[in-house]
């Protein structure tokens, strides 16, 4: 693929236990376009963080190979962190651990000059934080800091490295919804305005839904989809929810004329707001207005729901695949 900044063939891993092979990942292929967010989704098990190591050149594919910026991780190895990935895992803080007790601009430059950063690391550390919303504690110690702030400082460190690839191993697990949007807006921004291509992988499907330009589902270490949220929700919605908010007449009377359409699979009341749950494209929108009309009932709201990511998600791995 053409402007690939990551490109999988045939990638297979398998680990040998003492009494049986397990197969992190059988022959995944995936392409990720350069300044794209591309999620990498799944259960415990799935073979994400697998993924995440050989593409950061920590872990020897057992078939297949990545290409990372045209180049073969098997060439490279660890070399790909210095050229071109900055890898971040989940619950593991590097050296911040080491240096918790000073000011996160001197712990950027310090971590910077300990990994051979070129440039004047203090400009590169004092933009680091800007970018990632942590300049104005810029003299306080990461020690004080919440987890999110470290997960920022974190991603401050990772750069100050200044490379075009960002392997993120669940950056926002276990933090509160608030420090979750903190980071996907840097993550975002990151994206777009600086170019960075990120793979991340995550549990969290509204993080993958806000995020992503596509998602790549994994199971039992194969893909059952890959597509944008959008279009993995409309291509796999073969039920939709449809939610009606009436006033006057009865609303009873509505909810049984709905019942008879040809498609609804069935409809509750609850005071004057009605919900029919019905197959994809059953019902049409003039249909409800009508048959509103028919019980005496003036149409307040109407709005059609498609499936979550995660409803979609639950579907694709009862049935396997898509």
């Amino acid at each position: 693929m053409r402007n690939a900044a990551l490109s999988a063939v045939k990638l297979t891993k398998v680990y040998r236990g003492r009494k049986r092979r397990i197969v992190a990942l059988n022959k995944v292929n995936f392409c990720v376009k350069s300044g794209e967010i591309f999620g990498v989704l799944g259960p415990n098990g799935a073979g994400k963080t697998t993924l995440s190591l050989i593409v950061s050149g920590l872990l020897e594919p057992t078939d297949g190979t990545v290409y990372v910026m045209g180049e073969d991780v098997r060439k490279l190895r660890r070399r790909v962190c210095e050229k071109y990935v900055s890898l971040y895992l989940s619950g593991y803080m590097g050296l911040m651990r080491a240096f918790l007790r000073m000011p996160a601009l001197k712990y950027l430059m310090v971590a910077g000059a300990m990994h051979w950063v070129r440039g004047d690391l203090r400009s590169k550390a004092e933009e680091a934080l800007k970018l990632v919303g942590l300049w104005e504690w810029r003299d306080e110690w990461p020690a004080r800091f919440s987890s999110g702030m470290q997960v920022k400082l974190m991603l401050a460190e990772l750069l100050m490295y200044d490379k075009p690839i960002l392997v993120l191993d669940e950056p926002t697990v276990h933090l509160d919804p608030a420090s979750c949007k903190d980071i996907w807006d840097v993550l975002r921004r990151l994206a777009r305005e600086e170019g960075k291509t990120i793979l991340l992988t995550t549990q969290n499907m509204e993080e993958a839904e806000y995020l992503c330009d596509r998602v790549m589902l994994l199971n039992a270490g194969r893909i059952i989809a890959i597509a944008s949220p959008e279009e993995l929700r409309e291509a796999f919605t073969k039920v939709e929810r449809i939610s009606v908010m009436v006033e006057g007449g009865s609303a009873e009377a509505f909810a049984k004329q709905l019942r008879e359409l040809l498609g609804v699979l069935s409809v509750n009341v609850k005071g004057n707001a009605v919900t029919v749950q019905a197959e994809k494209g059953a019902v049409r929108p003039a249909e409800i207005v009508e048959l509103a009309a028919k019980a005496g009932c003036e149409l307040r709201s109407l709005s059609y729901e498609k499936p979550t990511l995660s409803e979609v998600f639950r579907m694709l791995i009862r049935g396997g695949g898509a």
